[in-house]
């Protein structure tokens, strides 16, 4: 099925208009978005603070407290390099 530039137009513009009628006044789409915002924030962070201290536990176990700085720095570079990957 073809559809034509100006049925393209008017569909783009029908959905546009559809999205800014469900949107709150604060341009939020589902009145618990910050809450959930926030929620998923805080869950962030305690995960990544528990992997963390994962990471520094087993670099310790693995390479002792010579080596573990070097492996916690490669796990460190892998998640960072693993983040920005995910933008």
């Amino acid at each position: 099925m073809n559809i034509t530039k100006r049925q393209l137009r008017r569909i783009i513009k029908e959905e546009k208009l559809k999205l800014l009628s469900e949107m709150n006044p604060d341009s939020t789409i589902s009145g618990d978005e910050d809450a959930e915002r926030k929620a998923l924030m805080s869950n962030a962070e305690n995960e990544m603070f528990d992997l963390i201290q994962h990471v520094r536990d087993e670099a310790e176990r693995i390479g002792g407290g010579f080596r573990s700085p070097g492996i916690r720095s490669e796990v460190y570079k892998m998640m960072t390099n693993m983040l920005r990957d995910t933008r």
